[in-house]
């Protein structure tokens, strides 16, 4: 009888332990509003606040979300960050007449506002190909192939402009990113509407699942009969067109987009997922702690604009929290 209680012990324990583990970013999020509302004595969990944080995090949302397929496959996408931008120039500049009238030193054409949209953004799922194929093809490191890719988009983007900011795109975009449903910008709801997407991709479809096996072991996923390579290629064409969805967002959220914007973003990006514990190492992971990082990064921020923390301190602090959550990443996953 005392065995079977012991034993009944350990699994109880063991299963919490579990429990705890799996929803550790959750609790986290969960204790760290309690905190904020309480030094922030109330002004961080009031209707307006909240709806703020959520607009500034829905282009940092999306880069995590495209980030974390490829970081489930144990890569990592520096270009991201820089597609979106582009795409926000292509946007910006081919759909405004009135633009390009203004910037005549750059030399993208006049598209029309839907053209330019198709244009940026399957332009955007064509960067992530080759970025794929450089990696599983020619076999160059992630890291180098798409920091490669993002210097050399940063100089497209200059070329298009000549190096002026975009500062009247057409008036869709603005009118979008200033439109509201129950309260929240529409931006949130494109943001929040993808999210569940990948999600349900992720998890209930065979090329998730064929994601996560590649990221745990590739050479067993390839003697299971997956095809590894091209499975991964569209872990970066996911990426870079996630990455495009996201510089519409960024055109509608701040009415403007210069070549050199976004400079911060892709820290963010990377932070927001490996806070949520997207493993470094791949295999390991979900979007739904993805968008909790996300959230978590975001509210940090905000509470210290609250409590008119030096924006020097901010840095520092969310330098700290960054390093400690990729040691907690190493450590529950050596391998990485």
């Amino acid at each position: 009888m005392s065995i079977m209680t012991n034993t009944l012990a350990k699994t109880t324990a063991r299963d919490a332990r579990r429990l705890l583990a799996d929803h550790a970013i959750l609790i986290i999020l969960l204790l760290f509003i309690v905190f904020a509302a309480i030094v922030s004595k109330g002004r961080f969990i009031q209707i307006g606040n909240i709806a703020v944080i959520l607009f500034q995090c829905s282009v940092i949302g999306v880069l995590a979300l495209g980030q974390t397929f490829v970081m489930l496959v144990a890569g990592i996408d520096l270009s991201v960050t820089t597609v979106a931008i582009l795409a926000a120039v292509v946007m910006g500049a081919g759909g405004s007449e009135e633009q390009q009238q203004m910037n005549l030193a750059g030399i993208l054409p006049f598209l029309g506002l839907v053209p330019s949209i198709v244009v940026a953004i399957v332009g955007a799922a064509l960067i992530g190909l080759v970025n794929g194929l450089a990696v599983v093809t020619f076999r160059i490191p992630a890291f180098i192939s798409t920091l490669a890719m993002s210097l050399a988009l940063s100089g497209l983007a200059m070329l298009m402009t000549g190096g002026s900011p975009i500062h009247y795109p057409n008036a869709f975009f603005s009118a979008f990113g200033a439109a509201k449903l129950l309260g929240l910008p529409s931006t949130v709801y494109v943001f929040a509407i993808l999210a569940l997407a990948c999600a349900f991709f992720l998890t209930r479809s065979h090329i998730g699942i064929m994601l996560y096996a590649i990221g745990g072991n590739p050479r067993a996923a390839g003697l299971a009969g997956i095809p590894v390579r091209t499975v991964t290629v569209l872990a970066y064409v996911v990426c870079s067109l996630l990455g495009g969805i996201a510089g519409f967002l960024f055109l509608a959220r701040t009415g403007s987009v210069a070549p050199t914007s976004g400079g911060g973003l892709l820290l963010s990006t990377i932070a927001a997922v490996v806070v949520g514990g997207v493993s470094l190492s791949g295999g390991k992971g979900t979007i739904q702690n993805a968008v909790i990082g996300t959230l978590l990064l975001a509210g940090l921020g905000n509470l210290m604009n609250i409590l008119l923390v030096s924006p020097h301190l901010q840095d520092a602090i969310s330098g700290l929290i960054i390093v400690l959550a990729i040691m907690m990443n190493v450590r529950l996953n050596p391998a990485s």
